[in-house]
C-alpha cells in the first residue's frame, strides 16, 4: 500500500531505513519535544507492530504504529513533526491505517484520544468505547475510542490464495486492482480516473500549497484524459 502525491509519500515500513526514519520522527516529537521518557516511548512493541511512515519531499515527517489483537487493531504513536502539523498528513496516516486494517479483515480499529479532541475524532467516525476506562497520562485524560469499518469484498481470510498472502505487506491486492481496472474499456478508465483526480484535487497540503495530485495506477497516456474533456 502506497499513497503518493507530488508532496507526500505514505507507505508501510518495509526496510531498515524506513524503520529508522519512523523511530527518529517519534524521538523528535515525543522525546525531544514533548519530554516523554525514552523508555516509555520505545516500549518494545515496535518489533511486533506495523509502522506506516509519511515522507515529504523524501524527508520523513510523520508516522503511526498499528498493533493487532483478537478482533481489532490499535492505532497508536501517531505523530507529525512540528512544521507539518497544519497539513493533512495525520489524516492520510489514519486513513492508511484504516485501509490496511480493513484489508487484513479487521472490522474494528481502536485508538486513545485526548478528551478535548473527541469531537474531532467523531468526524472520522471514531467514538468512545462504552465501559472502557479512561487513562490519565502526562497530565492528559485519554479516552479509548473505536471505529467500525466496512470491509472490502476481498479482505484477507484463511482461504486467500497463498500467492497473495506471500506478497509484501499492504501490497496484497495491488496487482488485482490493476487487472480489474484493465478490463474496463478506455472510455470507462478515463471517466474513472477523472472522477478520482477531481476528488483528490480538493485536498490541500496546507492553506498556501497547491492541491495534491493523484497518480493513476495504470500505465497509459495521460494525454488521453485531457483529450476526453
Amino acid at each position: 500500500m502506497q499513497i503518493m502525491s507530488d508532496f507526500v509519500d505514505i507507505r508501510v515500513v518495509s526496510c531498515e531505513k524506513e524503520f529508522t526514519d519512523a523511530m527518529n520522527v517519534r524521538r523528535q516529537v515525543f522525546v525531544d519535544e514533548q519530554k516523554i521518557s525514552f523508555d516509555l516511548e520505545f516500549d518494545g512493541n515496535d518489533f511486533v507492530a506495523t509502522h506506516i511512515i509519511a515522507y515529504y519531499e523524501a524527508e520523513p515527517v510523520g508516522t503511526v504504529r498499528l498493533r493487532y489483537f483478537k478482533d481489532f487493531t490499535k492505532l497508536e504513536r501517531l505523530c507529525v513533526i512540528a512544521p507539518m502539523r497544519k497539513t493533512n498528513i495525520s489524516n492520510l496516516l489514519i486513513e492508511s491505517c484504516m485501509m490496511f486494517s480493513a484489508e487484513k479483515g479487521y472490522e474494528y480499529i481502536h485508538a486513545l484520544c485526548k478528551k478535548e479532541l473527541l469531537n474531532r475524532w467523531a468526524e472520522e467516525k471514531f467514538f468512545p468505547i462504552e465501559g472502557a476506562p479512561t487513562v490519565e497520562q502526562n497530565g492528559l485524560t485519554l479516552v479509548p475510542i473505536e471505529k467500525k469499518m466496512d470491509l472490502p469484498d476481498d479482505y484477507i481470510t484463511s482461504k486467500t490464495s497463498p500467492e497473495i498472502l506471500n506478497l509484501r505487506e499492504g501490497e496484497w491486492f495491488e496487482q488485482l486492482k490493476i487487472e480489474r481496472s484493465a478490463v474496463l474499456d478506455r472510455a470507462k478508465q478515463i471517466a474513472h480516473f477523472e472522477k478520482m483526480t477531481d476528488k483528490v484535487r480538493t485536498l490541500k497540503l496546507n492553506l498556501n500549497a497547491k492541491p495534491l495530485n493523484w497518480h493513476a495506477p495504470l500505465k497509459y497516456d495521460a494525454i488521453d484524459i485531457f483529450h476526453a474533456r
